[in-house]
Parts: C-alpha cells; structure tokens; sequence
C-alpha cells in the first residue's frame, strides 16, 4: 500500500473518529488507522 493511499484511508477513519461516541469505538478506529500505517510503513501513533 502506498503512503498516499494510506492517507487518504486514514482520513476516513478521522472523520468516524470524531463522531463516535464512546472510547471504545474511538479506540477502535484509532487500531484501525494503525494497521493501515503499519501496512503502509508509516510510524503508528
């Protein structure tokens, strides 16, 4: 996966964030946006 495209997911995955209502569902976005970064070669938050 490119970087580029990993971006553009992850910006996805920030605007579920932003909405979701409970730490477990924000945590879960934020797991998923790692494993994107992870499968991109980006650092992990």
């Amino acid at each position: 996966m490119t970087k580029a495209d990993a971006e553009k997911i992850i910006s996805f995955l920030s605007a579920g964030w932003f909405v979701a209502k409970t730490k477990t569902d924000k945590a879960e976005f934020q797991r998923l946006a790692n494993e994107i970064r992870k499968s991109a070669g980006m650092p992990t938050e």
